[in-house]
Parts: structure tokens; sequence; C-alpha cells
């Protein structure tokens, strides 16, 4: 049982918050009003936040699924709490993501990836949850890049966006150590937490 909950978690957890949407363009759309220190940051700061949109509706449809295809697994517990904070993230994200006219639907790789991750779930060799928790540490720091060329009065909804990226880190840390129940807890009180949060 344990090999198969290591080989979902490695799939569902690896393609979610390791894997950044390539190769998808920008729109070309974002308000140049915005306050961001010049053209180089802004073209860095739009690219960043676009990629992470497209991580959430990677996400969101990912979860749905495991959860929809997850009744009997003792993952599902944890399954829902993460399809839960994707949830959230789609609430929260929504205002800035329409400031900078950004669309948070998933794009035709986005669509293509979420495809390939479900059909592979049944063909991926055993993966290491401790390199994919390697990983989703990895791209906290490039959270905190975007955080750093927002905006002013954006920073409480970037700071926001780099917390719920550690709390699924520190969610995984704690499945790494065996402790599943305690990883569902942990995403479910964030969810909590952050239920009725505003930043404006």
């Amino acid at each position: 049982m344990m090999k198969k909950l290591t080989k979902l978690f490695a799939l569902l957890i690896a393609t979610t918050s390791l894997v950044a949407c390539s190769a998808n363009a920008i729109n070309g759309k974002e308000d140049m009003n915005v306050d961001v220190i010049d053209t180089e940051s802004r073209r860095e700061f739009i690219d960043l936040l676009d990629y992470e949109l497209q991580n959430r509706a990677f996400a969101l449809k990912l979860m749905e699924a495991a959860v929809e295809k997850g009744s009997g697994n003792e993952a599902l517990p944890f399954l829902k709490a993460y399809l839960a904070l994707e949830k959230l993230n789609q609430r929260h994200f929504a205002s800035v993501a329409k400031e900078y006219n950004l669309d948070m639907k998933p794009r035709w790789w986005t669509r293509t990836r979420t495809t390939l991750a479900l059909l592979g779930t049944a063909l991926l060799p055993e993966t290491s949850l401790k390199s994919v928790h390697k990983a989703t540490v990895k791209y906290v720091a490039q959270l905190q890049r975007l955080e750093s060329l927002s905006a002013e009065q954006h920073k409480r909804f970037f700071r926001y966006v780099v917390a719920q990226e550690q709390a699924q880190a520190d969610a995984v840390g704690l499945v790494l150590a065996g402790d599943m129940e305690q990883g569902a807890s942990l995403l479910n009180d964030f969810v909590q937490e952050y239920q009725n949060h505003t930043f404006n």
C-alpha cells in the first residue's frame, strides 16, 4: 500500500509543484500602469505570475481528478485537503489575474499536461518523495522572486502566494515522515486560516 501511495504522491505533487508551465505564451495585455519598477522587471513579473496561474490551473484539474478516482484510498483525506487549497487559490488569485489581464483558465499545454499526468499514473516508475519535496522547496524561492517584483499594493497577496506553496512543501515533508494525517491537517488549517481573508 505504501508503495502505491508513494507512486501516487510522486505523480500528483511533483507535477503540481515542481513542473512549471513552460512554453506558455503570455497574452501581452498586461496593464502598463501597474507599479512595477521597469520594463524588464515588469516582463519578468508578468511571466512569473502567468507561470504560477497556469500551475494553479493544472493543480486544480489534477486534484479534482485525483479525488474523483481516490474513493477508498487512504490518501483521500490528504488529496481532499490539497483540492481545498487549490479551490481557495482560485478564489484568491482571481482579482490579481484580472487586474493584470491574465487568464486563469488552463491553456492547451496545461490541459495536455494534465491529461498526460493522469494517463501516466499507471506507468510512472517509482519516484522519491524526497526529490519531490526538494523541488517544491526550490519553487518557493521562485515565488519569493515574484513577491519581490510585485507592486506595493499587492505585497500581502504575494506573501500569501509564497505561504501557500510553503504549506504544500511542509505537508509533503510530513508525508515523507510518514504522517499523512498531519499533512492533511496542515493543509486544512491553512485553508481555514485564509478562507475569509482579503488582501486589499
